[in-house]
């Protein structure tokens, strides 16, 4: 394996595992957020489970479409770079192949 596609595993690996993280935490976020607005919100109205459960539930479709933007976004981001990386050494290869 040359030392060119061990920087792109290397990059892809880091990029994987923050998104991983972003998205772990966001989820975390927004489960309580939901619990917690939910035990709050049923004691000011007296609904002891009913509003906690609706939030719960309704959290996890908004935590499944935060997962997808947040992937979308970052993958997006890493073939932006890596597609700037490509340009940038065909344009150095190009230079080199001048100057020969």
């Amino acid at each position: 394996m040359t030392q060119s596609e061990q920087k792109g595993r290397s990059i892809l690996t880091n990029v994987l595992i923050v998104l991983v993280g972003q998205v772990g935490c966001l989820t975390l976020v927004i489960i309580l957020a939901s619990v917690l607005g939910g035990l709050w919100l049923d004691s000011v109205f007296g609904t002891k489970p009913v509003i906690t459960l609706a939030l719960l539930f309704a959290g996890i479709p908004v935590s499944v479409l935060v997962m997808l933007v947040v992937g979308r976004r970052t993958l997006a981001r890493l073939k932006e770079k890596l597609e700037k990386e490509a340009d940038t050494s065909s344009l150095e290869a190009d230079i080199g192949k001048r100057n020969a």
